[in-house]
């Protein structure tokens, strides 16, 4: 299961015609403008803004997004959570626990961060989400960056989420024999997962050694010059996303 699963879902709109430079652009670009801004409703445009292009110009599938959102829901929930208390600011407590304040302006600080950091997490996964892995690598080398970066950064995105995929079938192996750590509590949940994280350790080090030697089997280390059979190459949409990525995200920021 792990050596075919993707944060990639194959299509053929717009979206997934881009040129990989176009889509990089945009996700650089989103990120930097959402930790520029500090209001949550320009960072809930951003983040409105990113679902249109996958919903509809990508034409991915709900179920695709809705796995973003699952991944990145305890995060989420985090800050919600405990940014209130971290800077509460100097209005009125609403309510107090000991030293603790919860304020209107924290919960507005917890609110912009949990926004921010979904729109960021959206735009950065734009590209990934609508482009095959070696586009994406040729994508990052045509813009002068070496061809092992490349790679490495292309093969960092591709087996993140194959590692949550491994999580998650070492969970359900446990699970199915007998290994149910939702009854014993917070604690002793934390205590079980222990198990867990060593077989994913074990399992991470074998697949990035059998990747290793795959690559040096394909030619990695060696001197010569690469070709490829199928290049990339802006075209004239590509440019026109590139400028109005870059007018849309600008517009937010100076409204």
């Amino acid at each position: 299961m792990t050596s075919t699963f993707s944060a990639y879902v194959p299509g053929d709109s717009f979206l997934h015609r881009l040129d990989p430079r176009a889509k990089l652009w945009f996700g650089v670009l989103g990120v930097v403008v959402c930790l520029v801004l500090a209001a949550p409703i320009p960072l809930a445009v951003i983040l409105i803004l990113t679902h249109l292009l996958l919903l509809a110009a990508g034409r991915l599938p709900a179920a695709a997004v809705g796995r973003i959102w699952k991944a990145i829901a305890p995060l989420l929930l985090t800050i919600l959570l405990l940014q209130p208390f971290f800077s509460p600011g100097e209005d009125a407590a609403l309510v107090t626990f000991g030293p603790l304040r919860v304020t209107p302006e924290g919960l507005l600080a917890a609110l912009t961060f949990a926004i921010r950091a979904a729109a960021i997490a959206f735009a950065a996964m734009l590209p990934v989400l609508t482009t095959p892995l070696e586009k994406l690598v040729r994508g990052l080398e045509k813009l002068g960056m070496p061809y092992t970066w490349s790679l490495t950064i292309g093969l960092a995105m591709r087996y993140l989420t194959t590692l949550f995929a491994l999580y998650a079938a070492i969970r359900q192996a446990q699970q199915a024999r007998g290994w149910l750590p939702e009854a014993q509590g917070f604690f002793g949940r934390a205590q079980a997962l222990l198990p867990t994280l060593v077989a994913l350790i074990i399992a991470a080090l074998r697949l990035s050694d059998s990747l290793a030697m795959g690559l040096v089997a394909r030619g990695l280390a060696l001197q010569a010059k690469r070709t490829h059979l199928h290049d990339i190459a802006m075209r004239p949409a590509d440019w026109e996303f590139v400028f109005l990525a870059a007018a849309a995200l600008g517009a937010v920021v100076l409204l």
